[in-house]
């Protein structure tokens, strides 16, 4: 295995089955965080920061509400599961995200036509404003991201991100543990 980067919790390698399971650490465990999980999950944590940071106490949302907000301001009419489908959210915490966006006159529901136990959703027009208040700082953020990598290598990450949101998806779905 060759090492191309090395700090005390992280280690890159071109050694695939290394960033899967890299091996026992000194406690005999193999999930450690140089892990291809762990980085994503640190990825996905470094990325909500500024949500936190700023955006979370200024406008008194949550991460779930800001996800729904999100995926209601490019999919109007969605339903709860919609949701949770497109940000991969447990649907309870969708639940409560629509809950507490509706006390707040940020979304509108209606039922569905074509099937009478959905509740489709809809921004207001101040969860409009609030989208459009908020959405150009993520943008930025994911420009500043991203601009590290060529045209080539953010295709690529994309292809490699949607097989293993795919896999996880299907995972899910059948609800298997792997064995032990």
């Amino acid at each position: 295995m060759t090492v191309l980067h090395r700090s005390p919790l992280t280690e890159v390698s071109n050694d695939s089955a290394a960033v899967i399971s890299p091996g026992p650490s000194e406690g005999g465990h193999v999930l450690t965080p140089a892990m291809a999980g762990f980085r994503l999950l640190k990825l996905t944590n470094l990325m909500s920061r500024p949500f936190f940071g700023q955006f979370a106490k200024q406008h008194d949302l949550t991460l779930n509400e800001w996800r729904s907000i999100v995926v209601l301001a490019n999919q109007p009419g969605s339903a709860a599961q919609d949701v949770s489908a497109a940000t991969g959210s447990h649907p309870m915490n969708i639940s409560r995200a629509v809950i507490a966006l509706r006390k707040r006159g940020l979304i509108e529901e209606a039922r569905d036509p074509d099937n009478h136990r959905r509740m489709l959703l809809w921004l207001t027009a101040t969860g409009k404003d609030l989208f459009r208040a908020i959405a150009p700082h993520s943008e930025a953020q994911n420009r500043l991201l991203f601009d590290v990598l060529s045209q080539e290598e953010l295709a690529a990450f994309i292809r490699t991100l949607e097989k293993l949101t795919s896999r996880a998806e299907q995972i899910t779905h059948d609800e298997r543990v792997p064995d032990v």
